[in-house]
């Protein structure tokens, strides 16, 4: 049976479209060696939410998160992330780099974790060690002792999202394009370019047992069902 002929996608509903969220976070350092937190606790933050299978419901694609303590330097030749100085309180500041490709719109995305009670308290956590001294007053009602201060992120979830714009390098309003590019070009050019090879192919719609990957749900199970999956060491590239 022949497959019926299709054309070119022209035009993505933006709960399709992709985007990056991008984020550089001050942590105070002294509160993070306490809590002994690394990486792998901040990588669960994001994507362990207790609902039966939440991808969909997120929409995250991928995510990278990357922990710089205040004394560690780029590990390439040249500048690249770096902690910010220590504020009026003379603790040193750890930064947590954090980036996502995500479905839909900012609010939406952010939106779905804070329906989650395990990650609301996570987020909350989060909030505890982040240092904002010398950034903002902590009488600002987008500030994380604001907001702790007021019942948390739910209670305040446009705050929240305030705070985590502030330190969000993306611009959560431009779309992750294809190779020919977008039609409708704003008037003013993005800071940055955001290639995808699927543009418009949705978590939703991968995941879809009717439209998506055959089996995707017994090859990937749900966070809360998947195991640990072997992984081919890499060959690294050559020296000399």
């Amino acid at each position: 049976m022949s497959t019926p002929a299709v054309g070119p996608i022209l035009k993505i509903a933006k709960p399709r479209e992709q985007h990056m969220l991008f984020l550089f976070v001050p942590l105070n350092s002294i509160l993070i060696s306490v809590a002994g937190k690394g990486v792998e606790s901040f990588h669960d933050l994001f994507t362990n939410i207790s609902t039966p299978d939440p991808r969909s419901f997120t929409g995250v694609h991928f995510s990278m998160f990357y922990l710089m303590r205040h004394k560690d330097t780029s590990r390439l030749p040249v500048p690249t992330f770096q902690p910010a100085p220590a504020g009026p309180n003379g603790v040193p500041k750890d930064l947590l780099i954090a980036q996502a490709f995500y479905d839909g719109d900012f609010e939406p995305y952010i939106g779905a974790f804070l329906t989650d009670a395990k990650t609301v308290f996570g987020l909350n956590g989060l909030l505890a060690v982040m240092d904002e001294s010398g950034i903002i007053e902590d009488s600002d009602p987008t500030s994380a002792k604001f907001i702790l201060a007021n019942g948390g992120v739910q209670q305040n979830a446009v705050a929240f999202y305030q705070l985590l714009m502030r330190y969000n390098f993306a611009d959560p309003t431009v779309p992750a394009q294809g190779p020919g590019g977008v039609l409708n070009k704003p008037a003013t050019p993005p800071y940055y370019l955001l290639g995808a090879t699927f543009p418009g192919l949705s978590v939703g719609m991968f995941l879809n047992p009717a439209a998506g990957y055959p089996n995707a749900h017994e090859l990937w199970p749900a966070p809360g069902q998947a195991g640990p999956i072997y992984y081919e060491p890499s060959v690294p590239p050559p020296t000399s």
